[in-house]
């Protein structure tokens, strides 16, 4: 073993010296012959020897420097009778976010679309479609012969440069936060042998402008999509002396992992839904000592010190004491302080829209482009406007068991005008308990849009998981009994036992 990766460091290291160009889009197979060849002048060999003293003379192979080439256009008429004959089959593919779903079919159009379903009502659907095909309004160039060609373009894939045909999709709903400008999608086909016209990504890179990547196996008729083929050679390694064919430390290492696969090793395998879309599943073997050993770790995890039950009060109730994660940490303390007091703003979001919550003051989403900022407000706080709400929908309201209470709703109003609905923003913040002992200040956060221009933002952290018990009538949390209980829990644990 130690040898094999001795030989691969060697043969990448001496490569070079061997007026060979050493580039990541070649491939380097070691080929582990079974003699020398007898009376044969090996040229460009060197020996290596493993731990265990046995020799190998190798043959490093000899490559050419390439200059890879790509190609600017294609005519059009090879890609009309291709793009002709998919959209002749009217289908549509499918891309499941948490939230939204987004609907290509190939041709027609591009929709973005959530459906909600409430028991005993009628379905409430949101939807914007994100660009309808016109085939006058594509990337068409006149050459100066008169030819029409279509443009290629190329991004980065797998570190490596992939050509790509760009179809428009163009004039769908009006983008109210970008001048009431029409939505507008650019659809990236990708060469891919097993590929069946699905989404492999989409991304809002700008105010209402998307880019969707689909694989599509069509598209490889046609040379100039085509990936390359990576270049491949071989290092082919002969035994000297009384050497085996391999490596001694190889060859068990290889019989290991057989072994490994057979039994308590892990292994994988794909499966193919309806859609096209492919799964990796992956998976280990156990025994039965394994599964004994995980039920037990898991089952130790809940102990029945977690809650503590005092009986007998002077009113006969109960009155228990949850832990509050690490509450007694400055971390913890420090957090939910910095975050209640409105001091410290929480951030959130990885797409080109990204989100803030100032507790007691507002809610934003934005986007930042350099030192340009656009930014949206969603909501502001106002205790009145948030009773009136509560008042106007008392299932908002905090449950009366308190196992039943994971969540706190704010209600935050008043803000930037929606151009669609002519109303303004709102935003329900929910502060949601993760029960996350391991990580307890850790926070993660959404932020979705089930009706138009109205929102619902999720911060979770286990620290909010006694928040309920610190709230007013209407949930709102009080943070000076927050704090109370912070400094009374510090003081217990300062306290040496009698």
């Amino acid at each position: 073993m130690v040898l094999y990766f001795q030989l691969i460091y060697l043969v990448l290291y001496l490569i070079p010296l061997t007026n060979t160009i050493l580039d990541d889009d070649i491939l380097y197979d070691i080929k582990w012959q079974p003699e020398l060849p007898a009376l044969t002048e090996l040229d460009n060999s060197h020996t290596f020897t493993s731990t265990r003293k046995e020799n190998y003379q190798c043959v490093l192979p000899k490559t050419e420097t390439t200059i890879p080439t790509s190609t600017e256009t294609i005519a059009f008429s090879e890609v009309e009778t291709l793009l002709e004959g998919l959209h002749a089959k009217k289908l549509c593919a499918y891309r499941l976010d948490p939230y939204w779903t987004y609907e290509l079919c190939h041709g027609v159009h591009i929709r973005q679309y959530h459906d909600t379903k409430v028991a005993g009502q009628k379905s409430l659907l949101q939807e914007y479609y994100l660009g309808y095909y016109h085939s006058d309004n594509q990337d068409i160039q006149t050459t100066s012969d008169g030819k029409q060609v279509f443009k290629i373009h190329y991004k980065t894939i797998d570190n490596k440069k992939t050509p790509m045909l760009a179809v428009r999709y163009s004039g769908g709903t009006l983008c109210d936060i970008n001048s009431n400008q029409p939505r507008e999608t650019i659809v990236y086909y990708v060469c891919d042998e097993r590929g069946n016209d699905v989404v492999l990504n989409f991304e809002e890179i700008s105010t209402c402008y998307y880019e969707m990547t689909v694989a599509s196996r069509w598209l490889c008729k046609l040379p100039a999509f085509s990936p390359a083929e990576p270049n491949r050679y071989s290092v082919n390694c002969y035994p000297k002396e009384n050497a085996r064919q391999k490596p001694r430390n190889l060859k068990k290492l290889e019989d290991e992992r057989q072994m490994s696969l057979k039994k308590g090793g892990r292994a994988q395998f794909t499966m193919t839904s309806a859609d096209g879309t492919t799964f990796i599943i992956a998976y280990q073997y156990a025994s039965d000592v394994d599964l004994d050993e995980l039920t037990e770790t898991v089952t130790n995890k809940v102990t029945p010190s977690t809650i503590t039950e005092h009986i007998g009060t002077p009113n006969d109730q109960q009155v228990r004491q949850h832990p509050m994660g690490n509450l007694g940490t400055d971390v913890d303390r420090d957090f939910l302080e910095g975050f209640l007091s409105g001091r410290e703003c929480l951030p959130g979001g990885s797409g080109w829209w990204k989100y803030e919550i100032c507790y007691g003051k507002h809610v934003i989403q934005f986007h930042e482009e350099g030192q340009h900022r656009t930014s949206i407000l969603l909501g502001t706080w106002n205790r009145d406007k948030h009773i009136e709400w509560l008042n106007t929908n008392p299932k908002k309201r905090l449950a009366g068991n308190i196992r039943d209470r994971q969540f706190v709703s704010l209600y935050y109003t008043d803000g930037d005008i929606c151009e669609l609905t002519k109303t303004r923003r709102v935003v329900e913040v929910k502060l949601r308990c993760s029960k996350n002992a391991e990580k307890s200040h850790a926070t993660s956060m959404y932020l979705v849009e089930p009706e138009t221009c109205s929102y619902v933002m999720g911060v979770e952290s286990s620290l909010f998981c006694n928040l309920i018990d610190y709230t007013d009538e209407y949930g709102i949390p009080d943070r000076e009994k927050l704090m109370k209980r912070f400094q009374q829990q510090q003081q217990q644990q300062q306290t040496p036992e009698q």
